[in-house]
């Protein structure tokens, strides 16, 4: 074959080599720019421009807290520059010096207290308004939520002691000396002596002299002074957190009820997790909080938790302590005092005092003053505690095995069994809390001092007596003879009188605080003056009901309220194990008879336009009905002698 020309392969060099310049070109681009807009970066402007004014100008360049204890590695002082000891700049918000807090705000970096993205050195990213930051800066309406990284069990005070002590605390005229540099609003956090008191009185300040304070004004004014620990807004809203009973249904700290979510660390939730279909406000976690406290079911369709009727101010306070709970793991030696108490003594971050208790337990579902509650969302109705005649007839060991053991099966938890509950001293502050909302009884000298009205007295014997003790004083199934001679020889007046203000616990005999002196000295004058029947014998004893018959008058008179199986409806469940464990035939046998005034539940010592009247051996039935119900309960509580 004949030789052809050879051709040589096009490889693509020349290709190649323009790419290769392109790409030099671009590096040199890159190399050039990168210089470029460092000298143009947002901090290299706030230096500039604080140099132009400062007397001592600062070296240009990035600024930076580092704390590898903590895990900060903060840029803020790059802009913020006299969060770096630079001199502060009069009427330049960027250049001001830091507010006072208890600690130098170097120790511990920004983002600790702050959030935001240290690292950043933009002031979008610094903020963490960019995406796929979780953390973005507090608002100034939220700043003091930070104090919660570390300070995560400041004391709540007793509200109501701390309040009063507040008012003192201005009335006495403390600040007039307690500004400047003896300014208190930190020492909460500071601690202060004990003895405070002792060692002002007498002494003097120029013209003023200390006198000493009432005694039981001493612990209000310490309860206040525990409140000034430099952020107002964050205690504000952890005391409204505690007065609306928050901790009945949710745990904080490891402590509360389980109904609803745990809130230890609500302050880190996410925004991008949660859903904003109901939210009118921005779309930060603080506004799904703020809205979620005014209109639970908007921004959570179905949600369980009741509308409190919190108002607009009220949810402000309350998103500032959701957001402070973000605790963060710190070492012991940089923890603060309340932490440290807590983690090391088991101190309670509330206080313990039998109302601060209800309040903080309580109240969300039984309402601030044990007045029951009813809400709209929730299928069911909570008791009325306070109310006078649930007290007349509860004694001491129902309210404590109620609070102890619960009602499994309802929404009352089991605070002294469960574990995030309350321990055996709180439960005693709550039963005398509990105690202590009943009517103060007329003493016994205001009772001798009025005059008996037989006429006044024979009524309402008729009318609150006669069902148990008999029309004549003879006893019944549920209540002993007054009339009988060993009885009336032993009754004076002073023991009439005992009985009828405080009740006989564990019997149906509860107290009837109720009567003023007069109606009392009426009743006590025709009990003593019942003519004794010599048929009738001491030694009685309560007479067990049948509970066939107690069942048919139960089905009749009960069910509707009760349930058909004591489950409850619209009114408490009666065929719990732990309800008939904690109550006695007589609170039961006393609460039929003598009903309970402001709710559904009458009284069947005497007809009502919808209801009939029940003798003492019917009330007896429906008793031991009641008692069968649950076949496995504990044994019941025997009645005590009277």
């Amino acid at each position: 074959m004949p030789d052809r020309d050879i051709v040589p392969a096009d490889l693509g060099v020349t290709r190649l080599l323009w790419v290769f310049a392109g790409l030099s070109v671009a590096l040199l681009a890159a190399l050039a720019v990168a210089p470029a807009r460092g000298f143009f970066a947002e901090w290299r402007t706030a230096q500039d421009r604080y140099n132009a004014r400062a007397r001592q100008p600062v070296a240009v360049g990035i600024k930076q807290i580092w704390k590898p204890e903590l895990g900060v590695v903060d840029r803020c002082p790059s802009c913020h520059l006299a969060m770096d000891g630079a001199e502060a700049l009069p009427g330049e918000p960027l250049f001001a010096a830091h507010p006072p807090v208890p600690h130098e705000p170097r120790e511990f970096g920004c983002t600790p207290c702050h959030a935001g993205q240290g690292r950043a050195t933009t002031a979008a990213a610094a903020h963490g308004h960019v995406r796929h930051w979780d953390e973005p800066i507090f608002e100034a309406a939220n700043i003091e939520a930070g104090c919660g990284t570390c300070h995560s069990h400041i004391r709540v005070p007793s509200p109501a002691l701390a309040e009063r002590g507040r008012k003192l605390f201005h009335e006495y005229g403390c600040r007039d000396c307690h500004r400047g540099a003896r300014d208190l609003a930190t020492v909460g956090l500071r601690g202060f002596r004990a003895d405070w008191h002792a060692r002002h009185v007498g002494r003097t300040e120029g013209p003023i002299v200390f006198a000493p304070l009432a005694d039981d004004d001493v612990p209000a004014v310490a309860e206040y002074l525990g409140t000034l620990v430099g952020a107002p807004r964050l205690i504000a809203g952890k005391t409204l957190a505690h007065e609306l009973g928050c901790r009945g249904c949710h745990r904080i700290g490891g402590v509360g009820g389980d109904d609803g979510p745990d809130l230890s660390d609500v302050g880190r939730k996410v925004a991008a997790d949660l859903d904003f279909h109901g939210v009118r406000e921005e779309r930060t976690l603080a506004g799904w909080l703020r809205e979620h406290f005014v209109d639970p079911a908007r921004v959570v369709p179905g949600s369980q938790m009741p509308d409190l009727g919190i108002a607009e101010a009220q949810a402000d306070l309350l998103t500032v302590y959701m957001l402070s709970l973000r605790a963060r793991d710190i070492p012991e030696s940089l923890a603060p005092r309340d932490r440290v108490r807590a983690m090391r003594l088991g101190e309670r971050e509330f206080a313990t005092d039998g109302a601060a208790l209800f309040g903080a337990f309580c109240a969300s579902c039984h309402g601030p003053r044990g007045e029951g509650r009813r809400y709209g969302t929730l299928n069911v109705a909570f008791p009325a505690i306070g109310n006078p005649d649930f007290l007349a007839l509860a004694d001491d060991v129902l309210l404590r095995r109620t609070l102890v053991d619960g009602r499994p099966g309802r929404r009352m938890p089991a605070w002294g069994t469960k574990d995030g509950g309350l321990r055996a001293e709180e439960i005693d502050a709550l039963v005398a809390h509990l105690r202590s909302l009943e009517p103060p009884a007329p003493t016994l000298g205001a009772v001798m001092a009025a005059a008996p009205d037989m006429s006044l007295g024979r009524d309402l014997f008729s009318r609150d007596c006669a069902t148990c003790h008999g029309a004549a004083g003879e006893g019944t199934v549920l209540a002993p003879p007054l009339a009988a001679p060993d009885n009336l020889a032993t009754k004076e007046d002073s023991r009439v009188y005992g009985t009828l203000a405080l009740g006989v616990q564990g019997t149906a005999m509860g107290s009837f605080r109720r009567y003023d002196a007069a109606p009392l000295r009426s009743i006590i004058a025709f009990v003593r003056a019942l003519p004794p029947a010599d048929a009738l014998r001491t030694g009685w004893a309560p007479t067990a009901g049948d509970a066939r018959r107690g069942g048919d008058l139960y089905a009749k008179h009960c069910s509707g309220c009760h349930g058909a199986h004591g489950e409850g409806r619209e009114a408490p469940a009666l065929g719990t194990p732990a309800f008939l464990a904690a109550a006695s035939d007589g609170y039961t046998a006393a609460t039929i008879v003598r009903g309970r005034e402001g709710t559904s539940m009458p009284a069947f010592s005497r007809p009502g336009p919808q209801h009939a009247q029940l003798g003492a051996s019917q009330v007896a039935d429906i008793v031991s009905f009641v008692r069968s119900l649950a076949p496995g309960a504990k044994t019941p509580r025997k009645e005590a002698a009277r």
